[in-house]
Order: structure tokens, then sequence, then C-alpha cells
């Protein structure tokens, strides 16, 4: 009997005859190991267990964000959170084992993203982030104005929110009542670090500085171009056939640039409605980032693969509608 592989004599062997499992589950009972809670990509669901942590002395910045989680075999994948220490970690590596226990590579979570997919929900995910290339000053002079930049590799886990996150800007600030800094997703890695169900994956990231937008962006909810739900009809509601409904705006919009629509209400004499409500559609192949204010919508496109082609805008409790062409902005 292997006696000098155990920290107490009573273990059983495992089915390979030895030892090893058995000395490392005693070890998570002990001192040296830590707690910790194990959550899936949303935080949805998450389990308490034990772990080894090593790493927790760096010798470096960069280092210092950095750890290695041991682990039961089979505990844990790629693009998992680990809260430990009082702050989230994100899995990255491939969880390799020996049999004996798992090993994985943690990076630090800094910061929450959040953003709004194509349903309108809100959605939220811990990323770890480092500057990507050399940090630089922060501005870029041009002839006419001076402009903020700077761009940062996001490391996150690899689910199907975080896959369309390519294209959207987000707020990457740390004042949470007025965020201000803005930055474009304009690459998503989604092949390097994927290693398959078995064992998980990540996404790696560029976010670029971009400007702020006071028109469309939402520094109360912390969402870049937050569109608000569109409203259901009402099934039995019927508009007066008295009305006249229009929208004022141009035939056309410039990717990258927001535009103004207004509803406008008129009686049989054609004389102007003022205490009616426009209950606003849009239906478009793109993503088109909606700010809806009293009778007021504004329409941005921020995408260049959506030039020449249409969207439709509906003023859908007075059933009219206007086709409007996306055009670029040069």
């Amino acid at each position: 009997m292997k006696e000098w592989y155990l920290m107490t004599s009573n273990a059983d062997q495992n089915p390979l005859g030895g030892y090893e499992n058995d000395l490392f589950s005693e070890i998570l009972e002990t001192g040296i190991a830590s707690d910790g809670v194990l959550y899936n990509c949303d935080l949805s669901v998450g389990r308490k267990i034990r772990c080894m942590i090593q790493g927790n002395t760096a010798d470096s910045r960069l280092k210092s964000i950095e750890r290695t989680g041991l682990f039961y075999p089979g505990t844990v994948k790629a693009g998992m959170y680990l809260f430990y220490d009082n702050r989230y970690w994100l899995i990255t590596g491939y969880p390799g084992t020996n049999g004996i226990y798992e090993k994985a590579v943690l990076f630090l979570c800094q910061y929450k993203l959040k953003w709004q997919n194509s349903s309108g929900a809100i959605v939220e995910r811990w990323c770890s982030g480092t500057f990507e290339g050399n940090e630089e000053s922060g501005e870029i002079i041009t002839d006419s104005m001076i402009l903020s930049s700077n761009t940062y590799s996001l490391l996150l886990p690899n689910d199907s929110e975080c896959l369309k996150l390519e294209g959207k800007r987000v707020f990457i600030d740390k004042r949470e009542n007025a965020p201000q800094k803005v930055y474009k997703i304009t690459r998503i890695d989604d092949i390097l670090c994927d290693y398959g169900t078995e064992h998980g994956g990540i996404f790696k990231a560029t976010a670029e500085k971009r400007e702020f937008n006071p028109i469309t962006d939402n520094q109360e909810l912390g969402i870049c171009g937050y569109r608000a739900p569109d409203p259901k009809p009402d099934p039995g509601a019927r508009p007066d056939t008295n009305i006249t409904a229009s929208i004022d705006g141009d035939l056309s919009i410039k990717v990258g640039r927001a535009a103004s629509y207004a509803a406008c209400f008129t009686d049989e004499s054609g004389n102007p409605l003022t205490n009616l409500s426009a209950d606003w559609n849009v239906i478009c192949d793109y993503e088109v980032n909606r700010h809806v204010e009293d009778n007021t919508i504004i329409l941005e496109i921020n995408d260049e693969n959506a030039v020449g082609s249409t969207l439709i805008l509906q003023l859908s409790n007075y059933n009219y509608e206007m086709e409007i062409t996306i055009e670029s902005l040069y």
C-alpha cells in the first residue's frame, strides 16, 4: 500500500489502483485550499466549490491579474467564472488534467460590460481587459479636431450573446452614474480559443475608442445606442378614421449620422392635433439605434453593410409607414 501518497491512511484505492484523487480530495479539505463559487457565463447558475489557487504573489502588474486554479477533475470549463477573493475571475485556458486534479488559467475581471441585444434585452458580462498594443497618449489630433483614442483587448465567455457583440458600442467607464467613455467592439476572435463543447471556450474582443453620443447613449442605464422596447399594439384599438397621420423627415439616412423623424397628426379639416401619441415600429435587416421622445424618434445606423438597403418606419397605431433608404456617409 502506497501510504506515502496519503494524508491519512484510511482512503480507498481509485479504479487505477492508486490514491491520487483521494489525496487531492483531502487537500481540498485543508486550510491551503480556498472556497469559491463557480458560475456559468451569465451568472444565472452557481455552486460552491473548494479549489487551490496558485500565483497569488506576482512580480508584475500583468501577472497580478492572473491565477492558476487546481480543481477536482471534470469541474470547470473555459468561459466559466470563479468568484474568489471577492472578485470574479474568468477561466480562460484549456482545462487540463493529470488524473489527480484539473488545472486551468484564470484572469481577473475588472469591468461588467453591458449592451442591448436585438430583442431589446439588456445583457451583462464580466470581462477581463488589457491594453491592445502600447498604452497611447489617449488623443488623435486631426486637421480640424482632437479625438480621444484608446484600444482594449477584452476576454469574454463564448456564449451566443457575446458572439453577436461585434459592431456594438459599449460604455467602458468606472463612472456608474454618468459614463462617457464609449468603445466600439470592432472584432471578435471566435475560433482561436474554442475548446469544444466538453472544455468550453472564450472570445477575445477588440474595443476601440469612440465618441459619446448624448442623443442615443443612455448614461442612466449604461447602454450605448439604447432603444426602448417596441410597444405592443392593442389588438382591440382602432384609430380614428378622421385623423390623418404622416411622418416628417428625410427619405434617406446616412450610416453613422443620426436622423430625426416626427409624427404629425391632422383632423379632417387639416388642423394639427397635438394630443395624440405615436407608436413607432422599425423594420430593418440591420441594427438600428432608436431614441424616442414624445412624438419624435431619432434613428442611427452604424453598420456599413447596410448601405443600399432600406428600412421601414411605421406609425403602427395609425397604419402609416415610410420607406427610408440607407446611404453611405461619404
